[in-house]
């Protein structure tokens, strides 16, 4: 059997595709997720699913890594409070604001971040992986516009700045996550995602508890939170796994990538319809994905 290693020259599509498949578990995670929160209070859905996918984690773990690193696992459970973090500020922000707005902000700053901070440490980018990765930022701009239901004369009023900032903020917390995610050891993995799962089960259980909130979601909508939870961590677990193996700068990109999955989606079960400028996104991140494969 043939084993890739960093000089085998399918190694960088194996990395590729690892990131692909997280974007793609992350899209799929955040439909469903999003479906139940049609139905279902968000914070019961957001705990249930971190609970499941605590649960889904920790029973793969044991039989993946190599070894316990202690420092892994503390890294682990801050990357779950940011993440927690990012997940408040993006659905705040949601809730307020358009999603026009909010989506692409947030997947851009938790794109362009690591990037800077992958360049900075010494990764080595040829230029056909900048033009991929430029590409890469359009196409997540473009994917994630959505139509909107707003009246044209509120289109032109101007953004509040705290909009701005929350989506600023969770795109940051999301890249905190990736970076320090990215700091753990292969021979570890997937310990670290167990550390984030349980701090952020953790914490949404103490939440949950002072503020009075009700876990309790209708028996028509656990399915669908089942799915988000076991997507969410698969997705973490292969972005983890792709960014041991590869570049932060490379795949954090690809992994942004995930509106895609959830706009085709929504045309495919919500029959929702597509934008000329959404086909555009989605044929820029095919044309992305092929560029950082192959640079």
């Amino acid at each position: 059997m043939r084993v890739l290693t960093p000089s085998n020259p399918y190694y960088a599509y194996m990395v590729a595709l690892l990131a692909i498949i997280s974007a793609t578990l992350f899209g799929a995670g955040d439909f469903l997720g999003g479906l139940a929160s049609r139905r279902t209070r968000i914070f019961s859905v957001i705990a249930i699913a971190h609970l499941i996918g605590l649960v889904f984690i920790l029973l793969i773990a044991p039989f993946m890594a190599e070894e316990f690193l202690l420092a892994d696992f503390f890294r682990g459970a801050i990357a779950g409070i940011l993440g927690l973090i990012g997940i408040a500020f993006i659905f705040h922000a949601l809730q307020r604001g358009p999603m026009t707005v909010v989506a692409p902000i947030t997947s851009i700053a938790s794109a362009v971040i690591p990037v800077i901070w992958g360049t900075a440490y010494g990764e080595n980018l040829s230029s056909v992986h900048i033009i991929g990765i430029c590409i890469g930022m359009i196409s997540i701009l473009l994917v994630s516009q959505a139509r909107s239901e707003i009246a044209e004369p509120k289109k032109n009023r101007a953004l509040p700045p705290w909009l701005i900032t929350e989506s600023l903020l969770s795109g940051l917390c999301f890249a905190g996550f990736y970076i320090v995610i990215d700091g753990t050891s292969g021979s570890s993995e997937p310990w670290p995602l167990v550390a984030a799962r349980l701090t952020s089960v953790c914490c949404l259980l103490v939440i949950g508890t002072f503020s009075s909130r009700t876990f309790r979601v209708d028996s028509s909508v656990l399915p669908l939170v089942l799915w988000s939870g076991i997507l969410d961590s698969f997705a973490n677990l292969t972005f983890l796994m792709a960014t041991n193996r590869g570049m932060l700068s490379i795949v954090s990109v690809l992994t942004s990538l995930y509106p895609a999955t959830t706009v085709i989606l929504a045309k495919w079960v919500l029959k929702e319809h597509l934008t000329r400028i959404q086909i555009f996104g989605l044929l820029g991140a095919v044309t992305a994905t092929v560029l950082i494969a192959g640079g």
